[in-house]
Formats: structure tokens, C-alpha cells, sequence
């Protein structure tokens, strides 16, 4: 079941969802631990994970969007289709030949090099390193929102103040059960742009608890968001078949890039539609391969 909740401010979107799964929560666990495994989904073709340090090796599988190479072109600080980061104009503005028959090739190496930068940087300096975009008038800065949206999130500040905390002041603050990776994705909906994203995943089992978290703070995406939180709580179901069974809850919070709502330029509506429609093909793609074992 997933079901778009309500949110009070018009540029945000939230998304539940919940499916029971006849598998104890222990081996769910293990296969978010398999990342690789973990971050495979109907709608996302390619990517990787990113090593320590990074590099621009670890995005090989990255390839640009006929569409973003097309929008890239005509990009100017405060008037961009690609969600750019405001020092990086230059890089394509200047050092491109966009009638080179290895324009497309260039575009994907200065790509590649900056998310690997990128991900170095954030590794060092926490939320205050992340990106600031220049792609609109107004330059909006990701980790303003990523606050905001934490904030939204009452019940991690009630329930797991270290958790938050965690989450907040990474990687200054330390969380001992605590598991991260942060990894690249290109992911495809129906009817939408395609999405190039940067997400750092944190796996945590609070000692003595009957649940494990999973939390995914995006870094980066190159449409539609300026900022995205997802929160994937697994609990145990004593009431499953044989006693062992495990619920496999998700919340999605998602700040939109003042996207429009009305008529028939409802992109807004559309990508909403779409993303609780890739949250429960998700879920349904979740049980069915680990009730099979796979």
C-alpha cells in the first residue's frame, strides 16, 4: 500500500508506503548490507558506488541523456533545464565545443570528475558541503533543505536522538552500528526526464531494538528536486506465517524545484504520480524477490 500523505508547504511531497514480507527482518537487513543488491530497481538502469577515496572510475557506468546534453548547451547561471551546481557554468560553458563529433564524451568525463569531487568534499565537510544550485534566479542551497526536511521528521527526534543527531552532523558526529555508502544513480520514469542522482544511504540497528533503519539523504539531483529524505523502517511481524515476518515501511519526503501544479503544464501532479507509482512497483518488486530468496 503506498499513499501520497499531506504537507503544508506546496513545494513538498510525501510518500508512504508498506508491504508485509514473510521474511524475517534479520535477512532483509543482510541484503540492504549488500548494497549493490539493495539499490537494484524496476526504473534505474545504471549505478555505482562510490569508494574511498572516490574517483571518476567509480561512475564509468554513467552515460548523459540526449536531453541534458541538449538543455546543457544553452545553460547560463540562472537559466538552466539541468540542476547545475553554481561553480560549475564555466566547466561547460567554456571548455566545451558542443559541434565536436566527442562533445558528449567530454560532457561525461567533467561529470563523472565532479561527482567524484563532489562526494570527497561532502565526506569531509558534512551537510555545510553540499550543493548549492545556480540553475533559477535565486541560488538554493541543498543543505537548507535536507534541514528542513530532516525536521519534518519528528519521530527520528523522539524516538532516536542519536540517530538524527547522526544524520545531522555527519561526519563529525559518530554512531557506533552505523553503515555508510554513498552512491550514483540514473533512474527512469515514464513520462519524466531522466534523473541523475547522488545519495548518501546510512544502515542502522539500534542495539536492543526490534527494527533497522535505512535512510537516504540526496546529495544531488539533476531535475525536479532541490532536496529529497527517505526513511525505510524495518520491523519485526510476529504475526507472520511460522512467526517470523518482517513490515517494510517506507516515508519519501521530497522538496520540489517549484515545479508547475496546474493545467496542462502539471508537471508537479505528473512527477508525484509517478514517484508513488515507482514506491510501490518498489515494494512489490522488494517481496516478491525476497520471499523467493533471490
Amino acid at each position: 500500500m503506498t499513499r501520497v500523505l499531506d504537507v503544508a508547504d506546496p513545494d513538498e511531497v510525501a510518500i508512504f508506503g508498506i508491504v508485509a514480507i514473510d521474511v524475517p527482518r534479520a535477512t532483509i537487513a543482510a541484503r540492504v548490507r549488500d548494497v549493490p543488491s539493495f539499490l537494484k530497481r524496476p526504473t534505474r538502469p545504471a549505478f555505482g558506488i562510490f569508494g574511498a577515496p572516490a574517483s571518476a572510475a567509480d561512475a564509468r557506468a554513467f552515460t548523459v541523456e540526449q536531453s541534458d546534453l541538449d538543455a546543457l548547451k544553452d545553460c547560463r547561471p540562472g537559466d538552466c533545464d539541468v540542476k547545475m551546481p553554481v561553480e560549475k557554468f564555466d566547466d561547460f560553458g567554456r571548455s566545451i565545443d558542443w559541434s565536436a563529433p566527442d562533445a558528449r564524451g567530454r560532457v561525461a568525463a567533467i561529470v563523472r570528475q565532479t561527482m567524484a569531487d563532489y562526494v570527497t568534499r561532502y565526506r569531509k565537510g558534512g551537510t555545510p558541503a553540499m550543493v548549492e544550485y545556480g540553475d533559477q534566479k535565486s541560488a538554493r542551497r541543498a543543505s537548507d533543505t535536507f534541514g528542513s526536511l530532516l525536521a519534518e521528521s519528528p519521530y527520528i527526534y523522539e524516538y532516536l536522538p542519536s540517530f538524527q543527531r547522526y544524520l545531522k552532523d555527519y561526519p563529525a558526529d559518530t554512531l557506533i552500528g552505523a553503515t555508510d555508502a554513498i552512491y550514483w544513480a540514473s533512474d527512469r520514469l515514464a513520462s519524466l526526464r531522466p534523473i541523475l542522482s547522488i545519495t548518501h544511504l546510512t544502515l542502522y540497528e539500534p542495539p536492543g531494538a526490534s527494527l533497522t533503519l535505512v535512510s537516504e539523504k540526496q546529495l544531488y539531483a539533476s531535475h525536479y528536486f532541490i532536496g529529497a529524505f527517505t526513511l525505510t523502517t524495518l520491523l519485526d511481524r510476529p504475526d507472520a506465517p511460522g512467526g517470523s515476518g518482517s513490515y517494510y515501511m517506507v516515508v519519501q519526503r521530497m522538496r520540489f524545484d517549484h515545479l508547475p501544479s496546474g493545467g496542462l503544464l502539471n508537471i508537479r501532479g505528473r512527477v508525484i504520480g509517478k514517484m508513488n507509482e515507482a514506491l510501490a512497483a518498489e515494494l512489490r518488486e522488494r517481496k516478491a524477490t525476497l520471499e523467493a530468496g533471490r
